[in-house]
Protein backbone atom coordinates (compact mmCIF):
# COMPACT_ATOMS: atom_id res chain seq x y z
CA UNK A 1 0.00 0.00 0.00
CA UNK A 2 1.16 3.37 -0.56
CA UNK A 3 0.22 6.67 1.37
CA UNK A 4 0.06 10.21 0.03
CA UNK A 5 1.01 13.25 2.41
CA UNK A 6 -0.62 16.14 2.18
CA UNK A 7 1.87 19.16 2.06
CA UNK A 8 -0.23 21.49 4.42
CA UNK A 9 0.32 25.36 3.27
CA UNK A 10 2.51 27.32 5.79
CA UNK A 11 -0.22 29.46 7.48
CA UNK A 12 -1.14 26.20 8.51
CA UNK A 13 1.61 26.26 10.94
CA UNK A 14 2.33 30.30 10.66
CA UNK A 15 -0.79 32.26 12.34
CA UNK A 16 -2.04 33.74 15.46
CA UNK A 17 -4.04 32.20 18.29
CA UNK A 18 -7.24 34.29 19.29
CA UNK A 19 -9.14 32.30 22.66
CA UNK A 20 -11.39 35.63 23.04
CA UNK A 21 -14.44 34.02 24.23
CA UNK A 22 -16.39 37.28 23.56
CA UNK A 23 -16.03 36.58 19.65
CA UNK A 24 -18.60 33.41 20.57
CA UNK A 25 -21.60 34.10 19.00
CA UNK A 26 -23.93 34.01 22.21
CA UNK A 27 -21.69 36.92 24.07
CA UNK A 28 -23.79 40.15 24.15
CA UNK A 29 -22.16 41.98 26.52
CA UNK A 30 -19.45 44.46 24.83
CA UNK A 31 -18.84 46.50 21.40
CA UNK A 32 -15.66 45.49 20.43
CA UNK A 33 -14.02 46.58 16.85
CA UNK A 34 -11.85 44.84 14.80
CA UNK A 35 -10.81 48.18 12.29
CA UNK A 36 -7.16 48.36 13.55
CA UNK A 37 -6.35 44.45 14.31
CA UNK A 38 -5.42 42.76 12.01
CA UNK A 39 -4.04 45.19 9.37
CA UNK A 40 -4.78 46.08 5.84
CA UNK A 41 -3.02 43.02 4.46
CA UNK A 42 -4.08 40.39 7.14
CA UNK A 43 -2.97 37.87 9.46
CA UNK A 44 -3.59 34.10 9.39
CA UNK A 45 -5.73 33.67 13.14
CA UNK A 46 -6.31 30.00 14.19
CA UNK A 47 -10.01 30.47 16.80
CA UNK A 48 -9.40 28.14 19.78
CA UNK A 49 -11.73 27.41 22.62
CA UNK A 50 -13.08 29.01 24.53
CA UNK A 51 -13.87 31.38 21.55
CA UNK A 52 -14.98 28.40 19.32
CA UNK A 53 -12.84 27.12 16.22
CA UNK A 54 -14.60 28.39 13.21
CA UNK A 55 -17.24 31.67 11.99
CA UNK A 56 -21.16 31.15 11.79
CA UNK A 57 -22.18 30.62 8.22
CA UNK A 58 -25.82 32.91 9.00
CA UNK A 59 -26.03 35.96 10.32
CA UNK A 60 -26.26 36.74 14.02
CA UNK A 61 -28.27 38.79 15.73
CA UNK A 62 -26.96 42.01 16.28
CA UNK A 63 -25.02 42.84 19.76
CA UNK A 64 -23.77 39.08 19.55
CA UNK A 65 -20.28 38.56 19.61
CA UNK A 66 -18.79 40.94 21.69
CA UNK A 67 -19.65 43.61 19.20
CA UNK A 68 -22.43 45.52 17.54
CA UNK A 69 -22.51 44.71 14.25
CA UNK A 70 -21.36 40.60 14.13
CA UNK A 71 -19.01 39.19 11.02
CA UNK A 72 -20.26 36.41 9.80
CA UNK A 73 -19.08 34.01 6.94
CA UNK A 74 -21.26 34.01 3.60
CA UNK A 75 -19.79 31.38 1.97
CA UNK A 76 -18.93 27.39 1.52
CA UNK A 77 -15.95 26.34 3.88
CA UNK A 78 -12.77 24.65 2.10
CA UNK A 79 -13.49 20.98 1.83
CA UNK A 80 -9.73 19.56 1.33
CA UNK A 81 -7.03 19.81 3.57
CA UNK A 82 -4.03 22.09 2.38
CA UNK A 83 -6.77 23.96 0.07
CA UNK A 84 -7.60 28.16 0.51
CA UNK A 85 -10.80 29.61 -0.17
CA UNK A 86 -11.46 33.82 -0.44
CA UNK A 87 -14.84 34.32 0.60
CA UNK A 88 -16.76 37.61 1.97
CA UNK A 89 -17.17 38.54 5.71
CA UNK A 90 -20.94 40.12 6.08
CA UNK A 91 -21.72 42.20 9.10
CA UNK A 92 -25.27 42.33 10.60
CA UNK A 93 -27.09 45.83 11.19
CA UNK A 94 -30.17 47.62 10.72
CA UNK A 95 -31.84 45.28 9.25
CA UNK A 96 -29.46 44.28 6.87
CA UNK A 97 -27.32 40.64 7.17
CA UNK A 98 -24.94 42.21 5.02
CA UNK A 99 -24.64 46.24 5.71
CA UNK A 100 -21.04 46.05 5.53
CA UNK A 101 -19.02 43.37 4.02
CA UNK A 102 -15.03 42.27 3.39
CA UNK A 103 -12.98 39.72 1.88
CA UNK A 104 -11.04 36.71 3.79
CA UNK A 105 -9.06 33.68 3.44
CA UNK A 106 -9.35 30.53 5.03
CA UNK A 107 -7.60 27.42 4.55
CA UNK A 108 -8.03 23.84 5.53
CA UNK A 109 -5.05 22.87 7.84
CA UNK A 110 -6.64 19.17 7.69
CA UNK A 111 -7.96 18.81 11.50
CA UNK A 112 -8.61 23.24 11.65
CA UNK A 113 -9.31 26.15 9.79
CA UNK A 114 -7.41 29.30 9.77
CA UNK A 115 -8.61 32.65 8.57
CA UNK A 116 -6.72 35.42 6.77
CA UNK A 117 -8.68 38.39 8.58
CA UNK A 118 -8.29 42.16 7.23
CA UNK A 119 -9.31 45.08 9.67
CA UNK A 120 -13.15 45.55 9.36
CA UNK A 121 -14.57 48.38 7.40
CA UNK A 122 -15.81 50.77 10.37
CA UNK A 123 -16.74 50.50 13.60
CA UNK A 124 -18.14 48.47 15.51
CA UNK A 125 -17.83 45.53 13.55
CA UNK A 126 -16.19 42.21 14.78
CA UNK A 127 -15.47 38.64 13.39
CA UNK A 128 -18.00 35.96 15.05
CA UNK A 129 -16.63 32.79 16.44
CA UNK A 130 -18.83 29.20 16.91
Amino acid sequence: TSTTSIILPAQCSSYTTNSDSTRRIAYTSSSACDSSLFGTTGTWVRFVSPAGTTMPTSAPSIYACGTDAPGWYNGAYPSTAGSTTTGTVCYNWAGYTCNWSNSIQITHCSTFYVFKLINTPVCNLGYCTV
